[in-house]
């Protein structure tokens, strides 16, 4: 389903996205009971089975996916051939999906099961300063592994974020249906049985503050849609626009940022979540020009990631491509021009944004 392909006003959703819900109903429902149960091993047929099926399902996404993936790379070598990086993007993407399903089986006794950590000795030396730890992530692999892993580790996990339901909200006129609805909603509820302090983005920010303060974890992602005001980095061979609230809790607070991701390969039955050391903070007069520089110090670590393994991500770069139309600020500067569609503009998309987070 495409930004390009919209739903609201037509009474009828597209026949693909039909079978997409139908799909994702039958996998958090019923689904659920079996999943939870089934081996690794199978786990990772079943995703490649299915998303496979997904893929042959849209088109338009493949192509799109394809340019994304040629836009941010540019001139540079790929690791491997861009059909594998485009199929592989979609079997780990339903992995993903197939996962959140083990949340409520998660728990300290199993969850060396489904996460390996390395770098744990920088988030101790950390918390050791005693300003708390931001745990910067992208949507790229498993990010929200992140939760259970450190959580049933004994650390006090608090993640900023937006609640899944709020997305139904935010693509009511282009894709919204109610059988994706309850998909949303049961997300949700899976999510809130983590061992984690669940922060609304869209909210008072006021415990994301409360809990550095209080020598706590806070996971946050940098490449959302959401924020105020915003910098530029270069992000492999794109500029990209990025939210400068991850480096002002930093400032304020003094925490340490720690660049982290949550990596799967083909094939494995585990992720792995890697904790980088904290990035030193620099300091600038200007303070605009202090945001960036740190930022970029992120967004240089993280395109790293993203050039070793490009299909953790490419599934969230035409996530961003899809929703652009309602983003406060597009992500990249280089999208296409829409077709069929208008770009709000920054106020307009802060206030579609800020409704919707109400309404959730």
């Amino acid at each position: 389903m495409t930004s390009e392909e919209p739903v609201g006003g037509t009474g009828r959703p597209p026949l693909k996205l039909l079978v997409k819900d139908l799909g994702g109903l039958a996998i958090y429902y019923p689904g659920q009971a079996l999943v939870s149960k089934a081996p690794r091993g199978l786990l990772d047929r079943v995703a490649t089975l299915g998303g496979d099926l997904v893929r042959t399902l849209g088109t338009d996404d493949i192509s799109q996916a394809a340019e994304e993936l040629r836009l941010t790379f540019g001139d540079r070598a790929m690791p491997r051939a861009p059909d594998d990086i485009v199929r592989d993007a979609w079997r780990l993407n339903m992995f993903n999906e197939l996962e959140v399903l083990r949340y409520p089986h998660m728990n300290p006794d199993t969850i060396d099961q489904y996460c390996t950590i390395e770098g744990l000795e920088h988030l101790d030396a950390a918390l050791a300063r005693g300003k708390g730890a931001v745990i910067l992530i992208g949507h790229y692999g498993a990010n929200q592994m992140i939760m259970p892993a450190l959580g049933h580790k004994g650390y006090p996990m608090n993640q900023l974020s937006a609640p899944p339901p709020v997305w139904a909200d935010i693509l009511r006129e282009t894709r919204t249906t109610p059988l994706w609805e309850r998909v949303l909603g049961r997300r949700w509820e899976l999510e809130q049985r983590l061992p984690v302090q669940h922060i609304n983005v869209f909210k008072f920010l006021r415990p994301a503050f409360q809990c550095l303060r209080d020598n706590q974890v806070l996971g946050l992602a940098f490449d959302g849609g959401g924020g105020k005001k915003w910098t530029r980095v270069r992000l492999v061979e794109r500029w990209a626009n990025v939210s400068t609230q991850p480096i002002q809790l930093v400032r304020k607070t003094g925490a340490a940022l720690l660049p982290t991701l949550v990596v799967r390969e083909p094939g494995e039955d585990r992720h792995r979540m890697v904790i980088t050391p904290a990035l030193p903070y620099q300091k600038r007069s200007d303070r605009a020009d202090e945001i960036q520089v740190n930022m970029q110090a992120f967004a240089d670590v993280f395109s790293e990631w993203v050039v070793r393994y490009p299909e953790q991500y490419l599934y969230f770069l035409l996530l961003r491509r899809r929703v652009r139309a309602s983003d406060v600020m597009p992500y990249f500067d280089d999208y296409p021009a829409l077709e069929g569609q208008r770009q709000m503009t920054a106020e307009e998309a802060q206030a579609h944004l800020k409704a919707a987070g109400e309404r959730t």
